[in-house]
């Protein structure tokens, strides 16, 4: 599998990663088109697609940023692989990608575990090193107007998260992340 940074849209895969994306998450979580292509333009923001023998099987995208004590993080904010083909190692080959070196403290958000689907998604990111941080109570406000905030839990590699780290990755996704959103 091979990751391709994109900078805009005029890829050839584009339209189907949008797709993907569109069927992938709900629409609470989907960043509108014209703030998605706005996003491209900000260097901390990294859009991949992900493809397999010239094939587009994925996508996976992520902010990096350095905290003002040099603490390096990388936020997965969209990880999805194409519903055709789930199942077929892709996602941990991109987990295993997104994770890097170990030198970044790599979060996630996910659906906290209430049904099947959602513990299974938690047992998936767990048995590749993630830990989920259940004492912060993190809410993710919408991406469009439309729709209402919603409670997430936030995973953490190679570590659970300190106060510190969560309250700054608070602050990067309120000032930067949710800056690329219908809700000004």
């Amino acid at each position: 599998m091979e990751p391709i940074r994109i900078r805009d849209t005029s890829h050839p895969y584009f339209p189907k990663a949008w797709e993907i994306y569109e069927q992938s998450f709900p629409l609470c979580e989907q960043r509108p088109l014209n703030e998605h292509i706005r996003a491209l333009d900000n260097p901390a923001f990294h859009y991949n697609l992900l493809t397999d023998d010239d094939r587009l099987v994925g996508l996976l995208s992520w902010w990096e940023w350095e905290a003002a004590d040099g603490t390096l993080f990388r936020f997965g904010e969209h990880f999805a692989i194409a519903p055709e083909i789930r199942g077929g190692g892709y996602g941990s080959q991109a987990l295993k990608y997104l994770l890097g070196d170990g030198t970044r403290l790599v979060l996630l958000e996910i659906d906290p575990p209430v049904d099947d689907i959602s513990r299974r998604r938690e047992q998936f990111y767990m048995r590749n090193g993630l830990k989920t941080n259940y004492e912060y109570d993190h809410i993710h406000p919408s991406f469009r107007p439309s729709t209402e905030a919603h409670r997430l839990l936030i995973m953490s590699y190679p570590r659970a998260l300190t106060p510190e780290e969560f309250r700054e990755f608070q602050r990067f996704n309120n000032e930067q992340v949710l800056s690329y959103s219908a809700r000004k």
